[in-house]
């Protein structure tokens, strides 16, 4: 038995004390002292053994782990001393399984590093399932170092889905989202020498629990009064409701909603938690209020996407007629509102979701999707309109369909080398054509050349970052025509990823820009500026400037031209536009601006930026409300509360056009002279100038008759041609060929001289 001095266990201010004369039953006590494993622990991987009177393993990369214990139950505590003896660095760990399957490696483990006291120095670390990827949620840094050579006592105490940390009697992290998998106890160790004593288990009796927070709060505005409603929390037993406005008192509701009156003309955080019967109340869920926000156009000058234990942020779209905002999160989908209150969540991605659009002609959102292991890329295509709650899944379900992108599948797995072998997802390797390492960046919008027409979404390739190779320096965009793809959307079912989709794209289009990391990862097009942006994790190639964003010019055409550093093979080809910094040594034009997570073009050259940050080892998004500057060093900077909107006003401009039926003819025709006793088809012409401002037009020809000659005329009648003889709209000094042919005879007597005919012709109307 070792005792670590001057440690104690302190009391966990986050839950509720024990009942008084509550009984606690030891359910593990263990020293170490007899020198083996002692029964009921069990070694699952490693070389766990007992030495010195401590439990020791040490691992230089598998995940060593060993059972010990009971089930665990609702309300326990776990403590244990731990000490690092060596680490391959200070960011290895150590866990404590807190409902662990240790022989499957899932549940829930308390993550400690060496390194505690960096930002992820402690994480709850929870796995659904057998094979499953542990999240980690919350994050945090503890007030203790254990490094390395050191004794600490990390104490965990569990009550229910509630858990707190000690670390040497200092509270440390606490959480309200354990997962329970009705698994035992059990120690992990990563990369390190660790070794463990007088750990032990205590059963504590049940506490009663505050019920944790309503879940599912929607508002709803109308001038200064605000309703909000909400679903019942997850877990407790309810007695009533409490609701308050910004910092005011609770009051008591006993419903599923309230309504506000009276609110002052500034933003409000309305509130609302639920009270058990106990008379204890949980975490409040808040919302908050547009009115009164400061705005610009409608939009606020910053805005939050919550905080997500997910992937960062890879994307955002817009539904200004509906005021709703999306996010990709790399594997959710987060819905808010314009003031930043979440209205729904989907989620149940392994791929990798990325950049976002919003179609207003069908009013769903479309998003890149990979699955570069199956070999798999969609167009992820989400019925927004239903989704009203946090947790829903894409599985399977009628909210997520997807199109599948054979062309994508063709270029990433293009096998460049010719070895017949498949690199996989890396970047170092001669594979992939273009150095294509799937999808991420997709917009809707015009046809490139044109600002106008019909929509077409827009694909960016992901290139990968690799500076060996020369084939790798375009950005490949394709475009589509999603009119027809009801057809191929099929639901999301990633064990068995389908391949139903458009055989090619509408047209595919290269940007030389020098080699990124990852390609386009956001791509825009604001049709105020008539340009498409381009926002890309900056490359590393040093003969290229490595701008992190770039733009193309809608109205410029792509150019058949041959693709720099791929033998002499042609592309369309896109040009940069004239905007940004000029790189003389490339030609190549940019900024040094970051626009990789998002970017978002609202009108009146007022754009969303995302960046991306971490709040308490989750995710975040915030948006903050841009203005167009066109300066080549800064082209963005932050709206204020001042800012003036461009202004528009109307000038009618007058002019009338008077009614005009014009035909003129550029002179008479003539056939060269007819020749006796010889049979032959002779051929004369002029040409007739037709100008008309009605709404169609006819050209018609009376019956010509034959030449004559004095009392003499031709045995065969004069034919007549033209070369068009309708309009189906106003036309100017159009030029129309008007034939003559005339048959002669090798029997037909000629009379010398000149034979003649006036032919008419009426240009006329139906609708002047």
């Amino acid at each position: 038995m070792r005792s670590l001095a001057g440690a104690t266990l302190a009391a966990i201010t986050v839950l509720a004390a024990p009942a008084a004369g509550a009984q606690e039953r030891v359910l593990v006590d263990e020293s170490f002292s007899a020198g083996t494993l002692p029964a009921g622990w069990t070694s699952v991987l490693g070389d766990w053994k007992v030495s010195g009177g401590r439990l020791q393993a040490t691992t230089t990369s598998a995940r060593a782990r060993i059972a010990f214990g009971p089930a665990a139950p609702s309300d326990f505590r776990v403590e244990a001393t731990v000490r690092f003896v060596a680490v391959a660095d200070p960011a290895r760990w150590l866990n404590v399984g807190v409902d662990y399957h240790a022989a499957d490696d899932y549940g829930a483990v308390l993550v400690a590093r060496s390194n505690t006291v960096a930002t992820n120095g402690l994480e709850l670390a929870q796995a659904a399932a057998k094979g499953g990827a542990y999240a980690s949620s919350p994050v945090g840094p503890a007030p203790v170092a254990i490094g390395t050579g050191a004794d600490h006592r990390l104490a965990i105490e569990v009550h229910g889905t509630q858990l707190a940390v000690t670390l040497d009697g200092k509270p440390a992290l606490s959480a309200t989202n354990l997962r329970r998998t009705g698994g035992a106890f059990g120690f992990v160790i990563n990369n390190s020498t660790v070794q463990f004593d007088d750990v032990k288990v205590v059963e504590l009796a049940a506490q009663p629990l505050a019920p944790t927070a309503p879940r599912d709060v929607k508002l709803s505005e109308v001038a200064d009064t605000a309703t909000i409603t909400w679903t019942a929390p997850a877990q407790g037993t309810i007695s009533h409701y409490e609701v308050a406005a910004g910092d005011g008192a609770w009051q008591r509701v006993d419903a599923l909603s309230h309504t506000f009156t009276g609110l002052p003309e500034s933003e409000q955080v309305l509130r609302v938690r639920a009270v058990g019967g106990d008379g204890l109340a949980g975490p409040a869920a808040s919302v908050r209020t547009m009115r009164g926000a400061v705005t610009v156009g409608g939009y606020k000058l910053q805005v939050s996407g919550g905080a997500w234990p997910s992937g960062h942020v890879q994307g955002i779209a817009v539904d200004p007629a509906k005021r709703f905002i999306y996010y990709s999160f790399t594997n959710l989908l987060v819905k808010t509102d314009f003031a930043g209150n979440v209205v729904g969540t989907v989620g149940g991605f392994t791929g990798h979701l990325g950049d976002l659009d919003f179609d207003p002609a069908d009013g769903r959102v479309y998003g890149s999707l990979e699955y570069k292991a199956a070999k798999a890329f969609y167009i992820a295509i989400f019925d927004v309109d239903q989704i009203d709650r946090v947790g829903m899944s894409a599985q399977s379900s009628p909210i997520v369909s997807t199109v599948h992108l054979a062309e994508v599948v063709d270029d990433f797995t293009a096998d460049l080398d010719g070895n017949g072998v498949f690199d996989g997802d890396t970047a170092n390797t001669p594979d992939h054509r273009y150095g294509s390492s799937g999808i991420d960046g997709v917009a809707f919008g015009p046809t490139f050349g044109t600002t106008g027409g019909p929509q077409r979404l827009t694909v960016a390739y992901g290139v990968y970052a690799n500076t060996s190779r020369a084939d790798n320096d375009h950005q490949v965009l394709l475009q589509y025509d999603t009119a027809g793809w009801k057809r191929f959307e099929r639901p999301l079912v990633e064990s068995a990823p389908h391949r139903e989709g458009p055989a090619a794209p509408d047209g595919k289009f290269f940007v030389f820009t020098g080699n990124t990391t990852y390609g386009v990862q956001t791509l825009e097009y604001d049709p105020w500026l008539a340009r498409w942006f381009l926002g890309v994790y900056t490359g590393t190639k040093p003969q290229y400037p490595n701008y992190g964003l770039f733009a193309v010019d809608a109205t410029s055409p792509p150019v058949l031209s041959v693709l720099r550093g791929l033998s002499g093979e042609q592309g369309r080809l896109l040009p940069l536009a004239a905007d940004g910094l000029l790189d003389a040594a490339t030609g190549i034009r940019g900024w040094r601006q970051k626009a990789d997570v998002g970017i978002q073009a609202l009108g009146d050259g007022l754009y969303y930026l995302a960046t991306n940050g971490t709040d308490g080892g989750n995710q975040t998004a915030t948006l903050t409300l841009q203005a167009w500057t066109g300066k080549a060093d800064d082209p963005f900077a932050p709206v204020t509360k001042d800012h003036v909107l461009p202004h528009t006003a109307p000038a009618t401009v007058r002019a009338t056009v008077p009614s005009v039926l014009s035909l003129t003819l550029d002179g008479p025709a003539t056939f060269t002279p007819f020749t006796p006793g010889v049979e032959r088809d002779y051929t004369a012409g002029t040409v007739a100038t037709v100008t008309s401002s009605a709404g169609d037009a006819r050209l018609s020809v009376v019956d010509p008759g034959h030449l004559v000659n004095g009392p003499f005329s031709l045995a065969s009648p004069l034919v007549v041609e033209l070369a068009r003889a309708t309009w189906a709209a106003p036309v100017s000094n159009d030029r129309v060929a008007v034939t003559f042919k005339q048959h002669v005879g090798a029997d037909d007597p000629l009379r010398a001289g000149e034979y003649t005919r006036t032919v008419t012709l009426t240009l006329a109307t139906t609708t002047p």
